[in-house]
């Protein structure tokens, strides 16, 4: 899957979901990020990043500012889905 292509693949999963229309989806070297705000209050929410060619892993934010790798792999719907289900607090607005 080419780079665009999968983001918006990533585009149309979060619109998909109404009550997550304050995240949007940004390349950032071979990942895409999942964020909300503007400025000084850009929010980043979840990474998930291109490991194969139609493998992702997704990483969460730590309070330090770093990126915390989580186990889970899987092509872009499947990490989402995990992302959605199991760690859907870390989408919230705040």
């Amino acid at each position: 899957m080419d780079f665009e292509d999968a983001r918006t693949q990533l585009e149309q999963l979060v619109a998909e979901q109404p009550q997550l229309a304050h995240l949007r989806v940004k390349k950032h070297g071979s990942s895409l990020v999942l964020f909300s705000g503007d400025g000084a209050a850009v929010q980043r929410h979840a990474r998930f990043t291109q490991i194969g060619a139609a493998e992702w892993g997704l990483s969460l934010p730590l309070h330090t500012g770093r990126w915390e790798p989580t186990p889970f792999t899987g092509n872009l719907r499947e990490i989402w889905e995990t992302l959605v289900t199991n760690f859907s607090f870390y989408l919230e607005e705040v």
